[in-house]
């Protein structure tokens, strides 16, 4: 099909930006539904509805307003990413209008049921940190986990003060290590692997293991690397996944231990975006041999930048070419929720790493104060 000809998408989530990009970068036309439509999102989408966040999830009954209220024969499919964690089953009734094409309900539901996918893991013998489903009496060194989020501002570490049991949680032994995700893309054949990641935390005090962002090509050993994409090959399979994953992991020395699944479109996509892999993710739903892009040689990061405080964005602002998910002018961003992304490259992470940092620290204090 040439990019000429190819038809139109819905893509849900959360925030969208980096699906949309991916999209319309393989020359695809995006309706776009998530909960900010920020600048970028109302540039490159054709159309873009903005949802409310319902328990940090998309709003499932205004989306489904959105989607029946479209001609859906314009549509070549849907395509998602986070925000349909809690209600999986959604996937099953959009498919019925059209094909959703990425992982389904099924799929959906082992990775994000920690029961399930933690039982999984124990079978094919891949190391994960120790799970309770009910509070440890000595509550040192565990977490406590909300089944179904994301983004990490649900994970709070445990103490003797919190006694009250959560319906919708689970425990989680605290490892040491680094922070890493597996960038992947999954069919009937195999995985094949984008790339391996370093995670951000952007640490306050309510949130102690919120998502910050990430940088590409981490430096880890080979061997590491090894069992981490043996150990995503191997659950993958057991799974049924397709397109596009990620996994989140602890890496400590040559050791891996995976924490979940995010079995959608991954916002570490953006850190590979000569990889044409809204294309690639496409094709390995449909069943095709995918390979990626290894060109991606580049160190990438992107880092989210939080409101300390309610601001209201001021009109005059100039932003930064090296900013991305700029809100609106006038926008009220309340505190703790994202007011943009701060992206940089370079050679290597540890450089980028660096630049990414500093630009953070500018465009804190010389745009948000």
């Amino acid at each position: 099909m040439s990019i000429a000809s190819k038809p139109k998408v819905i893509i849900a989530a959360i925030a969208c930006r980096p699906y949309v990009e991916a999209a319309v970068a393989c020359g695809y036309t995006v309706v776009a539904i998530d909960a900010f439509v920020d600048v970028e999102v109302r540039d490159l989408a054709e159309s873009c509805y903005q949802l409310e966040l319902s328990h940090g999830q998309l709003n499932m009954q205004q989306l489904m307003q959105v989607i029946n209220g479209l001609d859906l024969n314009q549509f070549i499919g849907f395509c998602y990413g986070a925000g349909f964690e809690k209600k999986p089953e959604m996937l099953t009734k959009i498919n019925t209008l059209l094909p959703v094409i990425g992982n389904l309900e099924q799929a959906v539901s082992r990775c994000k049921a920690p029961n399930d996918f933690f039982s999984v893991c124990g079978q094919l013998q891949v190391p994960y940190p120790k799970v309770m489903f009910s509070q440890p009496s000595n509550t040192d060194g565990w977490l406590r986990k909300e089944i179904g989020a994301s983004g990490g501002s649900h994970i709070k570490r445990l103490t003797d003060a919190q006694t009250t049991q959560i319906d919708a949680a689970y425990y989680q032994q605290f490892q040491a290590g680094k922070a890493v995700s597996c960038l992947f893309i999954a069919n009937k054949n195999g995985v094949q692997v984008v790339g391996f990641n370093e995670q951000f935390i952007s640490e306050a005090n309510a949130t102690p293991f919120r998502y910050g962002g990430a940088v590409s090509h981490v430096a880890m050993s080979d061997v590491a690397k090894a069992n981490f994409e043996h150990y995503v090959g191997t659950l993958s399979k057991a799974i049924g996944l397709v397109g596009i994953n990620s996994c989140d992991a602890i890496c400590d020395g040559d050791d891996i231990y995976i924490l979940e699944i995010n079995p959608r479109l991954s916002a570490t996509m953006a850190l590979y975006e000569d990889c044409q892999l809204f294309e690639q993710h496409m094709a390995a739903v449909a069943g095709e041999i995918v390979v990626v892009n290894q060109a991606c040689k580049r160190s990438h990061a992107e880092q989210i930048i939080y409101a300390e405080r309610a601001v209201v964005i001021k009109g005059d602002i100039i932003w930064p070419k090296w900013i991305n998910d700029r809100p609106k002018a006038g926008s009220l961003i309340e505190e703790g929720m994202p007011v943009c992304t701060v992206v940089a490259e370079a050679e290597t992470a540890e450089h980028v790493k660096r630049l990414v940092n500093e630009r953070a620290v500018e465009i804190s204090r010389d745009f948000l104060n």
